[in-house]
């Protein structure tokens, strides 16, 4: 069975990409509709109910592209929106926060897993409710990193004063963790400034499980495109078309076409 109906993925702006090109790896033949919210974002200090209606309308939006699956590559929204996207949206819904917590517990030997999130998500204790639902003797620790995301948004640049904020979240996790995860799909697009300050800790990066389960639904409900040729990507954006196309073409690490206008 060959399914062309195309993927469809979102963010609040660029750091769900880095979901998007795992599953470009894992699933080349997939057509893919990425869209990134870049005119609202960052989500993670906004309030819940606004973040709830951002998503239910891209929900709306990608759904009537015909897609048939959506991925939530966004920690924040998979938090707030998850379940209510999964009962108003007629396609298959997955978000981001538990694969990656799966990987974290699979390898952890101390059962000690530190998260690096945006603040709602550690507010609201994603990482740790999902960890202990499956292990609850795993001792979670999540910090909120409020000004990463416009920083990334806006162009991270390798300053002495940066790597210092990244020091300065890093050194609140216990030293008996060995076990960090990136509860936001933006921090692996600076994973080398964590890598100097995380000292040897194992990096879980969410966007790679995700990939995997993207795989592994499509295969069970008998979605996926089987073929040989490369799959079409597309990509609209609520925010500045120039902006949107500088930083995913820096992030994706290729040029890209044109990029549409949408929700704006």
């Amino acid at each position: 069975m060959i399914d062309r109906r195309p993927i469809g993925i979102f963010d609040s702006g660029v750091g769900g990409l880095t979901v998007l090109k795992e599953i470009e790896k894992i699933l080349p033949h997939e057509n893919l509709i990425y869209f990134g919210d870049n005119l609202r974002a960052p989500y993670g200090s906004r309030d819940p109910q606004e973040i709830s209606k951002f998503c239910l309308d891209i929900g709306k939006f990608l759904e009537g592209l015909d897609i048939k699956l959506l991925v939530i590559a966004c920690n924040t929204a998979t938090v707030v929106c998850l379940e209510e996207l999964q009962s108003k949206i007629s396609v298959p819904t997955i978000g981001v926060i538990a694969s990656g917590t799966r990987e974290a517990l699979e390898i952890t030997k101390t059962n000690k897993i530190g998260i690096l999130s945006t603040p709602l998500t550690a507010k609201v204790n994603a990482y740790k409710n999902e960890a202990q639902r499956i292990d609850d003797k795993v001792e979670v620790y999540q910090i909120g990193c409020e000004p990463l995301v416009p920083m990334i948004e806006s162009g991270w640049e390798d300053t002495r004063k940066n790597q210092e904020l990244i020091r300065s979240y890093v050194d609140r996790l216990p030293t008996e963790i060995d076990v960090v995860v990136f509860g936001c799909t933006h921090y692996p697009i600076i994973e080398e400034y964590f890598i100097r300050e995380l000292k040897g800790k194992k990096i879980v990066d969410p966007a790679k499980e995700t990939a995997l389960e993207v795989k592994k639904l499509l295969k069970k409900l008998k979605l996926l495109n089987r073929r040989d040729s490369k799959g079409k990507v597309s990509f609209y954006t609520s925010g500045n078309l120039d902006k949107f196309k500088y930083l995913a073409e820096k992030i994706l690490d290729r040029s890209l076409d044109k990029i549409k206008p949408a929700l704006n």
